[in-house]
């Protein structure tokens, strides 16, 4: 679960407190998602990202691949002569 999330998090291509803002989450619950884990006293527990977050950061990926595509589909189109 980790990996993907920072597969999709380098996707979005924005920095994790970015991400956290627009999914509504803190920027240490990011912190924690990303890393896997979080230690407490001493005592370190997984960290799994919930079905929300993930559906979240998967939008989130879907809108940066579809704006990229965009950018390259008006670069590569030549200009009108209207």
């Amino acid at each position: 679960p980790t990996e993907y999330a920072n597969k999709l998090v380098d996707r979005i291509g924005q920095t994790p407190a970015w991400i956290a803002q627009r999914i509504g989450v803190t920027e240490k619950r990011m912190r924690y998602i990303l890393a896997g884990s979080r230690t407490v006293k001493g005592e370190t527990t997984e960290i799994i990202m919930t079905y929300a977050e993930q559906f979240c950061l998967e939008c989130l990926a879907a809108e940066a691949k579809a704006a990229k595509d965009r950018a390259r589909s008006k670069a590569a189109t030549p200009a009108s002569d209207a």
